[in-house]
C-alpha cells in the first residue's frame, strides 16, 4: 500500500522483535505483544480497533498481497463481545454473575434471550471450555456494566445488590490461573491500567509504548475494590448430538446465517468466521455430530466431540464432512467456531453439564 494517507506500521522500540522467515530468506521486524494483559489505548479514530481487527484474523494464513501476511496471533485466540439475545445452554457464568434476583442459579445458566452482560460472560466461559489461550476484546462491542463499575455507582448500588463482577476484576486471574492472555481496546476507563502488563497507545495510527506512564497514573489512584483474587470454577459440557437432529433441510444462507430445519442459527457474533465456505463447513460439521448421541451412548464432552471430527478432517480432508457430495466450496473452520455455533443453536437439551 502506498499514498499520502497510508501510515506504515512501526513497532515501538520496547516491543520490537525480529523473525527470520526461512522460506522467504529474509528477516522481518515487527511488534511482539507479550503474554499477559495488554491494553490498546488512544483517542477515537486513531487506529485502536483497526489494529485489533488485524490481530483477530492473525489465526489464519493470508495470500500474498493481502497486507496482513505478517500479522500473526496464536491459533486459538478468540474475539469476545457482548451478544444480546443469543441462546445459552447450561453454562457456568458464576465467576462473573451471581446472586441474581429470586435466587436464580448461574452455575448452569440457560436463556433464549441473554442480555449483554450474561452473553459476554457466556462467550468467555465457552471459549475457555474450548481451550482458548488469548482473548481479543474491543470496548465498542462490550456490555459496559460487564467491563467496569465506577466508585460513584458502587456507593449508590450496594455490592450485595449487584450480581455482576466486572471483567476488570477478573482479567488478571484469567492469566495467572489459566494462562489466558487478553488484548483489550479501551478508551473509556483507566481502571484497567492497574491490572495491565503492557499499555500500547495509538496516535495517528502510530504505536507507542506508554506502560510506564499508565502505571504511574494508576499508582496515584489505585483500583477500588482491588482485583478479585480467584477466578472461580468452570464446568465442561457434554454434547447430546441426537438432540440437534432435524427433519428439515440444513441450508447456509450467508456467512452469518444457517437455516437448521425450522431454526435459524445466527452466527453474526462469531467475528472470526471469515467466509461463507467456513459457515458451510461448520453446518456440515454439526450435521456429522448430530448423528452421535444415540440412546444408551454416554455423551462426549463438547470439546472432545468437536476434536474427534477435526482429526477425521485432518486425515481425510473436508470431504469427510459430506462423503460423495464433492462440494468444492468448503473452507476449514476452527473447532472453536464449530463449538460456538453448536452453543448458539436454539434446540432443547443438546448440551448438558458433565
Amino acid at each position: 500500500m502506498a499514498g499520502g494517507d497510508v501510515v506504515p506500521f512501526e513497532s515501538p522500540p520496547e516491543l520490537a522483535v525480529d523473525f527470520h522467515l526461512s522460506n522467504l530468506g529474509r528477516t522481518v521486524r515487527g511488534m511482539g505483544v507479550p503474554q499477559g494483559v495488554s491494553l490498546i489505548v488512544g483517542g477515537g479514530f486513531h487506529g485502536k480497533s483497526t489494529l485489533l481487527e488485524a490481530l483477530q484474523f492473525g489465526c489464519y494464513d493470508k495470500v500474498p498481497g493481502d497486507g496482513r501476511e505478517f500479522v500473526v496471533s496464536v491459533g486459538d485466540a478468540v474475539k469476545i463481545r457482548a451478544e444480546d439475545g443469543r441462546s445459552v445452554t447450561e453454562v457456568n457464568i458464576s465467576p462473573f454473575i451471581n446472586n441474581l434476583p429470586f435466587g436464580r442459579d448461574t452455575s448452569s445458566f440457560t436463556s433464549k434471550d441473554a442480555s449483554g452482560s450474561t452473553s459476554q460472560a457466556t462467550n468467555i466461559i465457552e471459549a475457555m471450555e474450548m481451550g482458548a489461550t488469548c482473548f481479543f476484546i474491543d470496548e465498542d462491542t462490550c456490555a459496559t456494566n460487564f467491563m467496569i463499575r465506577d466508585e460513584k455507582m458502587m456507593k449508590l448500588v450496594a455490592k450485595n445488590k449487584e450480581p455482576i463482577t466486572p471483567f476488570v476484576q477478573k482479567v488478571r486471574s484469567l492469566y495467572t490461573e489459566f494462562g489466558i492472555s487478553t488484548i483489550l481496546v479501551i478508551g473509556g476507563s483507566g481502571d484497567y491500567f492497574d491490572v495491565a502488563d503492557h499499555v500500547i497507545m495509538m496516535d495517528c495510527y502510530r504505536c507507542h509504548d506508554v506502560t510506564s506512564r499508565a502505571k504511574a497514573i494508576a499508582a496515584e489512584n489505585p483500583l477500588r475494590p482491588p482485583a478479585v483474587p480467584g477466578f472461580g470454577g468452570t464446568m465442561p459440557r457434554c454434547l447430546v448430538g441426537g438432540a440437534m437432529r432435524t427433519e428439515g433441510k440444513v441450508v447456509t444462507r450467508s456467512r452469518s446465517t444457517v437455516q437448521w430445519g425450522d431454526v435459524e442459527l445466527d452466527l453474526s457474533g462469531l467475528e472470526q468466521v471469515a467466509s461463507v465456505g467456513q459457515t458451510e463447513a461448520i453446518s456440515q460439521w454439526m450435521a456429522v455430530l448430530s448423528e452421535g448421541g444415540t440412546a444408551g451412548t454416554p455423551p462426549a464432552l463438547l470439546a472432545e466431540a468437536v476434536a474427534a471430527v477435526s482429526r477425521q478432517v485432518d486425515a481425510g480432508g473436508l470431504e469427510v464432512l459430506s462423503p460423495g457430495q464433492f462440494h468444492g466450496g468448503l473452507t476449514r473452520p476452527r473447532g472453536i467456531e464449530v463449538a460456538a455455533a453448536i452453543s448458539r443453536l436454539r434446540v432443547e437439551r443438546h448440551l448438558v453439564q458433565k
